[in-house]
């Protein structure tokens, strides 16, 4: 089912969003590694010890710090930015601009072209946060070395990896189930942008926690990986979401009328 002339050319189409994308958050890694030193953070979290509302949460060590700045607020936003652009590119887009007759006429079949992309997609993000392992470890090792608990960091990727590869199936199905690119855009990004939203309200006030229950994101629990707490089962959660809507997506391709 795999086309080797296809994902070559899904690299070659798609690598400026890409190198956009992935250098922004490597950059960002970088200088959130940089950055942090543990008195001002303590003199910062004082300050706001005592408001309503916390917009920092835990900043007094590194791995919080990383935790709740980093994969909370840049990591989740430019990640959403990246599958909801690249999802609908891949399938959608292709349709509505006419690009997808071209690409039915090689001796390509639906599947090969939605399982092709969704390897791509895939494995960009899985490059992607790869990258940003290896560029937040090596700062951290550099500018304060020892400071990073690597096995916490490396499983706070995983875990920003997993929910970004749910995201992604949720815009390659959206993308898989419309012709039109407006009508992709309205499911997949509308939901996206839904659960980020919602997860963020649910930190705003003890009356709004309930939204946590509404939302993906709840599956990645920053905390329970930093306090070394039981986090194992809500990835394999996300894995097989995951799966599932990429799967459901291929089908509906292979399946639907197409205006070729």
């Amino acid at each position: 089912m795999f086309n080797k002339t296809l994902f070559i050319h899904l690299i070659k189409t798609n690598l400026k969003i890409f190198l956009i994308i992935a250098g922004s958050l490597s950059l960002l890694i970088g200088i959130v590694m940089s950055i942090f030193t543990p008195e001002t953070m303590h003199e910062i979290a004082k300050t706001n010890m005592d408001a309503p509302v916390n917009p920092l949460g835990d900043i007094t060590t590194l791995i919080s710090f990383v935790a709740n700045q980093y994969f909370g607020n840049f990591a989740l936003i430019f990640g959403i930015i990246y599958s909801i652009i690249i999802g609908n590119k891949l399938i959608a887009d292709q349709v509505d601009k006419g690009s997808m007759a071209y690409h039915l006429s090689t001796p390509i079949t639906r599947t090969q072209y939605t399982f092709t992309s969704a390897i791509y997609f895939v494995s960009s993000l899985l490059l992607m946060f790869g990258l940003v392992f290896v560029v937040g470890y090596g700062v951290a090792e550099f500018v304060q070395p020892g400071e990073l608990p690597v096995k916490e960091f490396f499983a706070l990727t995983l875990g920003s990896l997993l929910l970004h590869l749910t995201f992604s199936g949720i815009t390659f199905l959206a993308s898989c189930l419309f012709n039109r690119s407006s009508n992709s855009l309205a499911l997949g990004a509308g939901l996206s942008v839904f659960f980020y939203a919602t997860n963020m309200l649910s930190g705003m006030s003890d009356s709004l926690e309930f939204l946590k229950n509404v939302t993906i994101i709840t599956f990645f629990d920053s905390n329970a990986i930093i306090q070394n707490e039981s986090y194992g089962g809500q990835l394999i959660l996300l894995v097989g979401l995951t799966v599932v809507l990429y799967f459901i997506g291929i089908t509906i391709f292979k399946r639907k009328d197409l205006p070729l």
